[in-house]
């Protein structure tokens, strides 16, 4: 099973990381190995201890070195970098400090897992039957200060085929707010990011442009320019340094593979208004100062087959309209909201209010004390997804395949007709072995009135309970409580309203009308926490 658990949480948090060009980081003088907790088996493999190291550098980057062998031989090869903050670091950036705990938790989880599991495919390569198979990631710091945390991930893999793959991703946050950075929003004037690239390419690589421009396709509804759509989809590897903007691009990113890596540098002194002012560097950082390296005790891990993946469900869609199955019956445990809190300002922050209450924000790729929801068949950039695969909360064994595509965008039987825009999942929820899935579109109900649902599936049967009238619910996320689903719709121009729905009908029974269109819902004993656009509710709940 390749799909693991922290491959979904990355996808959700858009943290992937890379490596742009090293900036300078050397290993440490005396290379001693520093112990953790080493891991026995891939049953073992699920956490390791934070390493215990003092190296007298603000940031130390320890090697984990892994191995999955046989009696006979060496089967799969790897290894994985565990970033450790100094104490002096921690407590300047405790927020940074919260990301990357949670970056060496996830890593060390995922590299062993697929060691493990990589080793299970070299057993049964007929092709290359001595092959060793590997996957070795390695993480660089391109630059640490006050506004811009680079971090950068490069890997090469091989498990199988013709070549090695290898490639490299980035992740830039604001180290004292913990806050992911896009490209777009460091940028000044991102007119001029694009031309600049082709200059810049062509410059480094006389010819290159000619393969670059009939390498790319363009799927429907993207830029023409590519460079345009992907600052769009923020799908740049980058870093800012005192020389400027450093952007790498992978093989098969826009070229060939054959092409290899390409690297650019977008200077201050060419392009002096490209890049804001405040995340320009007056003087460029000693990486050799900060950043040191030094290697861990090896991790044995033992071959592991994947758990066999459940064929993938087509649930049908037999109309647009409101719809329930025979013999379905409305529940009786009813809720009532009573609005106790109303605090309207201009824009509210889903984060800062989900941090000031200590939730977490949800979206479809997330975890309840079941299950853990991945969203895949991604149709468009932004976590479209029409299909979900739902997990145990290892993430271990895969119980559920669904295909939600006929249900997103048709055809409609009773219509005989698709959806005007490609609709989605946005998210969803296992109660009493039913499936509830919120699907909608971005966009406004004129560009698509038949959207923004609440379906209901007998994960058992995978018989669709009922489909719900459209736009009731285009929100992050959805509760359940009792026999009612509380959920909201909104947007530009149109109804703002929170929805009481029946669980086992879909039926609204209750609707409250609310200043902008709803966000996120949390609950805590028995009150109902609401962000919208621009007002946070509290609401009583009478069971």
């Amino acid at each position: 099973m390749k799909n693991k658990k922290t491959v979904a949480i990355v996808m959700l948090a858009s943290m992937c990381l890379g490596a742009c060009t090293s900036v300078g980081n050397t290993s440490g003088d005396g290379g001693n190995a520093v112990t953790s907790e080493s891991i026995e088996s891939s049953e073992g493999a699920e956490k390791t201890s934070e390493t215990t190291v003092n190296t007298g550098y603000p940031i130390t980057l320890v090697n984990h070195a892994v191995t999955s062998s046989n009696e006979e031989r060496e089967l799969c090869t790897g290894s994985y970098t565990e970033i450790v903050l100094s104490d002096e670091y921690k407590e300047k950036y405790p927020k940074l400090a919260e990301y990357v705990a949670s970056y060496n938790e996830n890593i060390s989880y995922e590299i062993p897992e697929r060691i493990a599991e990589y080793a299970s495919w070299v057993l049964e390569d007929t092709f290359y039957e001595d092959a060793v198979y590997y996957d070795e990631n390695k993480v660089n710091i391109a630059r640490i200060d006050d506004r811009l945390f680079s971090m950068t991930e490069s890997f090469e893999e091989f498990s199988g085929g013709a070549h090695p793959n290898h490639g490299a991703s980035s992740i830039n946050i604001d180290p004292v707010t913990g806050q992911m950075l896009r490209l777009d929003q460091v940028l000044n004037d991102s007119s001029v990011l694009s031309e600049a690239i082709r200059t810049e390419l062509e410059k480094a690589y006389p010819g290159i442009m000619e393969e670059v421009d009939s390498f790319y396709y363009q799927g429907e509804d993207e830029d023409p320019d590519q460079f345009v759509q992907k600052l769009k989809d923020d799908t740049y590897t980058w870093s800012i340094n005192a020389e400027g903007l450093r952007i790498h691009f992978s093989p098969y990113e826009i070229a060939s593979y054959a092409t290899g890596d390409l690297d650019i540098v977008l200077s201050v002194k060419d392009y002096p208004n490209l890049i804001q002012p405040a995340f320009q560097m007056s003087e460029a950082q000693d990486m050799t100062k900060i950043v040191t390296r030094t290697e861990a005790e090896p991790i044995k891990v033992e071959p592991k087959e994947s758990e066999p993946i459940p064929d993938s469900v087509i649930i049908a869609n037999p109309t647009w309209k409101s719809y329930k199955a025979e013999g379905v019956v409305a529940g009786t445990d009813h809720i009532k909201l009573t609005k106790t809190k109303e605090e309207k300002t201009d824009f509210l922050d889903t984060s800062v209010w989900a941090e000031k209450h200590g939730f977490m924000q949800e979206g479809l790729t997330h975890e309840d004390e079941n299950y853990f929801y991945s969203g895949v068949n991604e149709v468009s950039y932004g976590n479209t997804f029409q299909g979900l695969q739902i997990y145990d909360t290892s993430m271990e064994k895969m119980y559920y395949n669904f295909d939600l595509s006929e249900l997103c965008d048709g055809p409609d039987y009773e219509e005989e007709r698709v959806s005007a825009q490609n609709q989605f999942i946005r998210y969803a929820t296992v109660v009493d072995n039913i499936l509830y899935a919120e699907l909608g579109h971005w966009g406004y109900a004129s560009e698509e009135p038949w959207s923004s649902y609440i379906v209901a599936i007998d994960v058992n049967t995978n018989e669709l309970l009922f489909r719900s009238e459209p736009l009731v619910a285009n929100a992050g996320n959805f509760k359940v409580v009792g026999d009612t689903i509380i959920c909201g719709y909104g947007f530009t121009a149109e109804p703002d309203y929170i929805y009481l729905l029946d669980r086992f009908t879909g039926e609204k029974y209750d609707s409250i009308p609310v200043n902008s269109a709803a966000d996120q819902f949390q609950i805590v004993d028995d009150t109902l926490y609401v962000a919208t656009y621009n007002t946070a509710y509290e609401f009583s709940i009478t069971r």
